[in-house]
């Protein structure tokens, strides 16, 4: 759903979130699909982990697959007790 910048005006922050509008349009790159750049319509890309940039004007459009999932936190351990041990 799109939602133009016109919309928000002379409408507080808290009335927009509560009717599930708290975000406007985000494009996502599809890896089954043709995607065509926001910023200058050609096809073009390279793809990351998490990314896809332009190969013509280097706009990046975050991964719809990655974009989905939410953000999960990553513990890391400096100090192994088994390396401690031996």
């Amino acid at each position: 759903m799109y939602l133009s910048p016109r919309s928000f005006i002379n409408q507080p922050a808290r009335a927009s979130a509560e009717q599930g509008q708290s975000r406007g349009y985000q494009p996502l790159y599809h890896l089954d699909i043709v995607n065509r750049c926001p910023g200058c319509g050609k096809s073009n890309w390279h793809v990351g982990r998490f990314s896809a940039e332009c190969a013509h004007c280097e706009t990046a459009l975050p991964l719809a697959m990655v974009a989905s999932q939410p953000m999960q936190p990553r513990f890391t351990e400096h100090f192994s007790k088994t390396a401690m041990a031996a």
